[in-house]
């Protein structure tokens, strides 16, 4: 199966980081093709492949359309994104289309990594999965994920004319606050399952309607911070575009700007072993946690401005 091109995927009604709630009467309606969803106008949110840790998908970026509401009790999310074919069913070398929602399971604290969590900020996925399937999932980073039971969630997805159509729901308690939020898209006839996948970055969900597009200026020069990657020897574990030695030890990068929100990544250079995700060779353990081989960045702060910025151009 091939996927559509980027460009060429459903109309984009608008490209955000926030994601207005809609209110409803009652309830919101569990029929993916209602007009009470189609006549409202979504969110395009861009989805990036899986790169950071093996396996890692080859796939192309894609998007998905959003649209959220909220009914007197329940929560609701409409996911739409275009599928030449709809894959339904498992066995043995064969795997579902499926989607998942994320959610931070402690909002009030630091946004988990966009990949599953990390330790001390574990994340809940509502799962939904073309063969019908819809589970509560949580997980506190890579290698973590386990099914919560009694999860609540409902979801029904359709597919026709190219199209996925699938609403996930579930009871929430009224909140005016907004809520982070991110998407993943699995494409079932080209294998995709576990980490091979499409993610977005974190987003926001809006129960008030208001959002704003958030400014991407930088105060770094992309092209200095990319001679610097190699002059500090970032190149020598992380790929990433215009590094012709495709090193395989550290995470890949090549999708850093898209996935990974600017507060992370200069978390990253200032304390590797935050966060560290379980690449092959860049860490060790030592009393029970991940020690990243990465050291602290050492440079002036005009430098680390230089590298913020060429990572956050990575997309």
């Amino acid at each position: 199966m091939r996927w559509l091109p980027f460009a060429l995927l459903l109309p984009l009604v608008s490209v955000a980081a926030e994601i207005p709630v809609k209110r409803v009467e009652g309830e919101p309606a569990a029929d993916p093709h209602s007009p009470a969803w189609l006549a409202q106008p979504a969110v395009a949110v861009p989805l990036y492949p899986q790169a950071s840790v093996p396996p890692a998908t080859k796939a192309s970026r894609a998007s998905v359309k959003v649209r959220a509401q909220r009914g007197a009790a329940t929560l609701a999310l409409h996911l739409e994104w275009a599928d030449r074919k709809p894959a339904t069913e498992r066995g043995i070398g064969a795997f579902a289309d499926a989607a998942a929602v994320q959610w931070p399971q402690r909002p009030e604290a630091e946004l988990p990594y966009i990949g599953m969590g990390h330790r001390g900020a574990p994340v809940s996925l509502w799962f939904w999965r073309a063969d019908g399937t819809a589970e509560l999932l949580a997980a506190e980073g890579f290698g973590t994920l386990t099914v919560q039971p009694d999860g609540g969630v409902q979801a029904r997805g359709e597919w026709k004319n190219g199209v996925w159509r699938v609403v996930l729901s579930r009871a929430a308690a009224p909140s005016q606050e907004s809520l982070s939020v991110a998407f993943a898209i699995w494409n079932g006839e080209g294998a995709e399952r576990d980490g091979l996948k499409r993610l977005s970055a974190w987003q926001t969900l809006r129960p008030d309607g208001k959002v704003s597009l958030r400014s991407t200026a930088t105060s770094g020069n992309v092209a200095l911070g990319k001679r610097l990657m190699r002059e500090k020897g970032c190149a020598v574990c992380h790929n990433y575009p215009g590094n012709p030695a495709r090193p395989a030890i550290g995470p890949d990068l090549s999708y850093a700007g898209g996935l990974h929100a600017p507060a992370y990544l200069a978390e990253s250079l200032r304390e590797p072993s935050k966060v560290v995700v379980p690449c092959r060779g860049c860490f060790a353990e030592q009393d029970g946690r991940r020690v990243s081989f990465m050291p602290p960045f050492e440079g002036s702060d005009t430098e680390r401005e230089d590298i913020l910025a060429f990572l956050k151009s990575l997309r």
